[in-house]
């Protein structure tokens, strides 16, 4: 019950047409967004919510990334409180032997809290976005936009049975990518050039990154406010 009123997420048009204005896929910049706030939340609750604390400690902490994403997110304080109690457990639970099998069991059918909220977010916003490709304004501004990230972009691309607003995403991100290109030819002529002084094509070898895996690893300060 607890995490499923954390994961609670609206899809609205505002939370899409915002999102679109940022020069990275939209829907990782909103799992990027809801993420932090969740590992915020979570963080603070594991000191002061005995609910929370139950279920973060049921589920063994975090997953490694989740983890050591937090480990730069929370407080040193905050985080020596979760961790002092999930390795109480450790040592109770899991160092019972020497032989190394209670030990190796240690978050076996374990579910990070972080990573079903996520899975849970991605299905919402993949079936919203896939809802509002076929209006005129939500295709106006994704044209304008960087457009999704091929993963997020072939997720999406299954679930349109309607092969015009396919053929539609499929030629907005060959103009996209083309862009995105042209930012990067851009740097590699201004540094073959000696010239340092970048523009906006500054961060584009970081965006050319998550246009082709996705922006799991989008930094805190990317994310919507």
């Amino acid at each position: 019950m607890v995490l499923e009123q954390l994961e609670k997420i609206p899809i609205s048009d505002e939370l899409f047409a915002t999102a679109l204005r940022y020069r990275v896929c939209p829907v990782c910049l909103i799992l990027q967004t809801k993420t932090n706030d969740l590992l915020c939340g979570l963080q603070s609750g594991a000191v002061h919510d005995q609910e929370i604390k139950t279920l973060v400690l049921s589920a063994g902490g975090y997953c490694h990334f989740h983890f050591w994403y937090l480990e730069k997110l929370a407080s040193p304080a905050a985080n020596a409180h979760l961790l002092e109690n999930l390795l109480k457990n450790i040592e109770n639970q899991f160092l019972a032997d020497t032989s190394g099998d209670a030990a190796s069991s240690f978050g076996e059918g374990w579910r990070c809290p972080v990573c079903s909220c996520c899975e849970n977010w991605q299905e919402k916003l993949l079936a919203g976005f896939a809802d509002k490709v076929g209006t005129q304004d939500f295709r106006v501004a994704y044209e304008n936009s960087h457009g999704l990230c091929l993963p997020h972009l072939a997720l999406v691309l299954k679930r349109l049975p309607d092969s015009g607003q396919r053929a539609f995403l499929v030629e907005s991100s060959r103009r996209q990518i083309a862009a995105l290109r042209r930012e990067l030819g851009l740097l590699i002529t201004k540094w073959q050039n000696k010239n340092h002084r970048l523009g906006g094509e500054k961060d584009s070898p970081h965006r050319g990154v998550a246009k082709i895996v996705g922006g799991k690893y989008c930094t805190v300060s990317q994310a919507l406010r």
